[in-house]
């Protein structure tokens, strides 16, 4: 919740507001409340609508299409038809009882006029090729005009034809592919033919000279164009049969995980390893040893050496093997980071008061706990209550000691990380280990749950086998607790040693 509070530092100077890949850069979102809302977002009125979810399952027949044919053959045979729908439109008169109607989706076509669908089927199927690229949809059982489409391919679905279908939604599942876009584009001209759809004549050029034009412009223009088709025309697009499609498909396909592979991966850090990291504890302490300079409590001396030596120890605990691949390291990381940012703040402060309130606040955590497990029949095994009941009363008789609920420095890990100096530590490291800390979705979706590879499945989630290994955390937190020792240095000069290979 800390990345909440006002991004100062973004909105400081002339940000840019886009990546180079296009994405809007944080600088570029606008703050309501508690939310960062990139400027799509913050559009009036807007209803946001699906191209694999609903879109796609009523385009299929194009889909298939472009996905067996070369782009100029699939585009010919499409426009054929799609012309067809055209020059029937033409020649309608006002009289005319029937519409030729120009919506080429199934839906669409289902609820064409007989005679008119047929002809368009027949345009699409004008020999045995053609039937046998179509033959796939007649598996579906609740196709939307089916009984024209089994007309139209005279064959009967073979086994096999699962594939071809899964290969039709595979180049076509993402909205911006090439195979999508022709299919998109089929419908885009089939609703200008018909009448339903105007634009200026400029675009109407591009339209009907495609592929042959300026495709980085015309591209994008059809995607946005087929999008807000289903606003323009309602009742355009079903749910129903997209429902249906998406639901057979789970049904009569199996579902495989898809292991999917970074373009360009990491090589392994090493680091540090456990012999440096014992090393150095040693060294740490021998330090500790040589800077006391009374027997009495000294809050500075003793925490930020408790610190050190306790980042140390957490260090060590990620260093065994296969650990830091694991969701706990991530604790681990988190832990080490609320150290570093807590050290670097009271030194940054370096008020004898505020580094009293910190050790204040501990052995007042410790009596809290006591006190609430105290009278608790069954006692948790991770902790022992002499030992908390000892913490709390080693500076101060607990009788005096006072409870603190809220933070010990009334202010939160952000706005102290800022003040310290070590907000790029916080950037990196605090959110995203955050997430493992506490649960949330993203977490949970990157650890046990692998994308399904069957495209009819529309890569959704299927639980792993297996847990996965995580990206190590060794690097980033020996980076950490090289800081955390630069920082004891600055307290108590001098100490040079570090952790990282």
């Amino acid at each position: 919740m800390d990345e909440m509070g006002k991004i100062e530092d973004m909105a400081k100077g002339k940000q840019p507001k886009h990546t180079s890949t296009g994405r809007t850069t944080i600088a570029g979102h606008m703050q309501q409340g508690s939310k960062l809302t990139p400027p799509m977002a913050a559009l009036p009125n807007i209803e946001l609508q699906s191209w694999k979810d609903d879109r796609l399952p009523e385009m299929l027949w194009a889909a298939l299409i472009v996905s067996y044919f070369e782009q100029p053959t699939a585009l010919r045979l499409m426009a054929r038809a799609i012309s067809y729908l055209g020059e029937q439109k033409k020649s309608e008169s006002e009289e005319s009882p029937v519409s030729v109607g120009c919506d080429v989706t199934h839906t669409g076509l289902s609820q064409m006029e007989d005679s008119f669908l047929r002809e368009f089927l027949s345009r699409l199927t004008p020999d045995e090729k053609c039937r046998a690229v179509l033959r796939p949809l007649l598996l579906l059982e609740d196709l939307p005009a089916r009984d024209a489409w089994i007309e139209a391919v005279r064959m009967q679905p073979e086994p096999e034809d699962w594939r071809d279908l899964m290969q039709a939604v595979a180049v076509t599942l993402d909205h911006q592919s090439q195979e999508a876009t022709d299919c998109r584009y089929a419908r885009v001209r089939a609703a200008l033919l018909g009448g339903r759809l105007h634009m200026p004549r400029e675009k109407i050029d591009e339209l009907v000279a495609y592929p042959n034009v300026e495709l980085r412009k015309v591209r994008p223009s059809i995607r946005a164009t087929e999008g807000s088709m289903g606003m323009m025309f309602q009742g355009s697009v079903s749910h129903e049969w997209p429902s249906k499609f998406w639901g057979q498909c789970l049904r009569d396909t199996e579902c495989w995980s898809l292991q999917v592979e970074t373009s360009n991966p990491k090589l392994p850090q090493v680091g540090t390893t456990l012999t440096r990291v014992q090393e150095v504890r040693q060294l740490l302490i021998g330090h500790c040893n040589q800077t006391r300079s009374s027997t009495a409590a000294d809050a500075r001396h003793d925490t930020a050496f408790g610190v050190g030596l306790y980042s140390l120890n957490a260090l060590e605990d990620l260093l065994r093997i296969g650990t830091g691949n694991t969701v706990s390291a991530r604790f681990g990381l988190r832990s080490l980071v609320d150290n570093l940012i807590t050290l670097a703040y009271l030194t940054h402060k370096d008020d004898l008061q505020l580094w009293k309130s910190y050790r204040v606040f501990g052995a007042g955590q410790a009596k809290l706990q006591y006190l609430k497990l105290e009278g608790d029949v069954t006692q948790p095994s991770y902790v022992d209550l002499a030992t908390l009941q000892n913490l709390a009363n080693e500076d101060t008789w607990e009788e005096f000691l006072q409870i603190e609920l809220g933070h010990w420095e009334k202010s939160n890990t952000r706005k102290m990380s800022e003040d310290a100096g070590v907000k790029d530590f916080y950037d990196r490291f605090y959110g995203w280990t955050s997430t493992y800390l506490h649960g949330h979705w993203g977490a949970i979706r990157d650890t046990v749950f692998d994308t399904c590879g069957n495209p009819l499945h529309r890569l959704h989630r299927i639980p792993r086998t297996a847990p996965r290994s995580l990206p190590d955390v060794v690097p980033d937190a020996a980076a950490c607790m090289d800081k955390i020792l630069e920082i004891i240095s600055r307290c108590y000069p001098d100490f040079p040693h570090r952790v990282t290979i």
